[in-house]
């Protein structure tokens, strides 16, 4: 019987139990239906704060928008690279001024790439009708032996001729990015240094035929004159280059097959004849022209002896006539 009892007992806490545990799911319920309205209705204002709220951790910097966008803020600042070449380009000085004047003779450097680009045939001291499509190197003062260095560079090569007024018409430059196109290769590669030669012997030495050097007609200024008689043989005088550099490496030559002299007839240039489609630098040339290539310069030093004898002569005949005034003066003071 006690049995029963209690086991009616646990039967109606069990009842009491379900029926409590219904009634809280009732009242739960009904928080929640409210609690799910009150979220459906709040939504968009939840989700308008929710976007607002990560619109920053999704927003970048300007510099990578920009980048995204177009690339405008990464490339900026990238250099220009020639397709053809790899070689970085680079845009002229526009405020570069050429020298023009000189004391002694004007050598420059003559040089036209492959595609005649980069094209260089006059000294920047030439007179106006000597000066062809316009002078665009960076030239030497040669005034007596020594070493001395010509060059084309990009600033050089894209300025403005200081006498004819114009601008190179072979100069590749990009429109869009202001550069000055690479070099690449040669076509004629030289160095003529104006006014010496008198025209008598080839470069090979031998004596120039009669009339080879009629166009010589003005004795003045022969420095900067290329038709002009100059003063010495082409074998009087001895230049060896000593480097060539592209954009300031060092560039293999051999100057032993550098062909030098009076090599055209009718001008008084001292020539060296580095490479020459159509001379003889084309025969055994001195470089590789297959590996020359540049965007910024290309340069040639050497060294010119043999134009100062007449000046040495000289000071020996003073340092003489010295010595004979300072014997006589002691004579005289000795009687």
């Amino acid at each position: 019987m006690l049995k029963k009892i209690m086991a009616m007992a646990c039967a109606l806490c069990l009842t009491t139990a379900v029926f409590a545990s219904c009634g809280d799911t009732s009242s739960e319920g009904g928080d929640t239906t409210t609690t799910t309205k009150a979220a459906e209705t709040e939504a968009p204002a939840e989700t308008e704060a929710s976007d607002e709220t990560e619109a920053p951790e999704e927003t970048t910097s300007p510099e990578e928008t920009e980048a995204a966008e177009g690339g405008d803020a990464d490339t900026s600042d990238l250099p220009y690279i020639d397709e053809v070449t790899g070689l970085e380009c680079f845009e002229p000085d526009p405020n570069y001024v050429p020298v023009t004047e000189f004391k002694g003779y004007d050598a420059f450097l003559m040089f036209a790439d492959s595609e005649w680009f980069w094209s260089n045939f006059a000294g920047q001291g030439y007179v106006e009708d000597q000066r062809a499509d316009g002078a665009y190197g960076v030239d030497a003062d040669i005034t007596g032996d020594g070493t001395y260095t010509v060059s084309i560079t990009k600033d050089s090569i894209a300025a403005q001729d200081p006498v004819l007024g114009s601008y190179n018409p072979q100069v590749l430059l990009d429109e869009n990015e202001g550069v000055v196109f690479p070099a690449n290769g040669a076509t004629v590669f030289c160095v003529d240094i104006t006014g010496i030669c008198d025209g008598t012997t080839t470069d090979t030495g031998e004596e120039t035929k009669k009339g080879d050097q009629k166009q010589f007609t003005d004795e003045d200024n022969y420095g900067i004159n290329k038709f002009a008689r100059g003063k010495y043989t082409g074998q009087e005088i001895s230049v060896t280059v000593d480097s060539i550099k592209a954009d300031g490496q060092e560039v293999e030559f051999d100057d032993a097959k550098i062909v030098k002299g009076n090599i055209e007839s009718n001008n008084n240039c001292y020539r060296l004849e580095i490479y020459n489609e159509y001379g003889k630098g084309k025969e055994d040339p001195a470089i590789d022209k297959s590996k020359l290539m540049f965007s910024q310069s290309l340069e040639v030093t050497f060294t010119i002896t043999g134009l100062d004898k007449e000046d040495g002569a000289a000071e020996g005949d003073t340092a003489e006539a010295a010595e004979g005034t300072e014997e006589a003066t002691e004579e005289a003071a000795a009687e």
